[in-house]
């Protein structure tokens, strides 16, 4: 689930749908996607301010009855209590952005500018490994491959804020997790 540093880009990447109760019932779909990337002519940098990796985030809203889409993102080097990936767990942070794994739970809350999720999302069934046993092939060369893994159907709970108004949901969402240290092949 940790952070993998070594390796040049790898996300984390949730989607979803929810439904608020009540009696407008409203239809939601979600996204939250955070982004690590290992930036090469950095790392045999010394200083603190060196952007050895930064962190990148986006996410997003769409109200599907009122065919409203809100989305907003960040980026940050990490460092300075600012943006981080941490290697032992899914604890990732990018200001005031985060999404963190507690055994079988997920986390996440992000207050963006135009709207706010503070979703919680509880494994129902087991991990699924991508490609031939969590190693995903990208192009023609065997080193063109991603590790990669999903957690689907998360059981999903917790509140949408939309223009000032706070709704509380549930549904489900589904968890991909890649990380990788080539590029795609140039054809």
């Amino acid at each position: 689930r940790g952070s993998h540093p070594d390796f040049r880009t790898e996300w984390w990447y949730i989607t979803g749908q929810a439904t608020a109760g009540g009696p407008d019932q409203r239809t939601f779909g979600f996204q939250i996607t955070f982004f690590r990337w290992r930036v090469d002519e950095t790392q045999r940098m010394t200083s603190k301010f060196a952007a050895r990796q930064l962190i990148f985030a986006h996410a997003a809203i769409t109200d599907v009855q009122d065919k409203k889409l809100w989305h907003d993102q960040r980026i940050a080097r990490e460092g300075f209590a600012i943006a981080s990936a941490s290697e032992q767990d899914m604890t990732i942070k990018l200001r005031d952005w985060s999404l963190k794994a507690e055994g079988g739970t997920y986390t996440a809350e992000l207050p963006a500018t135009d709207f706010a999720l503070k979703l919680q999302f509880v494994e129902t069934q087991s991990v699924l490994l991508q490609g031939n046993k969590g190693l995903s092939r990208k192009g023609p060369d065997e080193k063109q491959a991603s590790y990669y893994y999903s957690q689907p159907q998360l059981a999903t709970r917790g509140s949408l804020q939309l223009q000032g108004q706070t709704v509380q949901v549930a549904g489900k969402a589904w968890l991909d997790h890649e990380w990788s240290e080539e590029l795609l092949h140039p054809s």
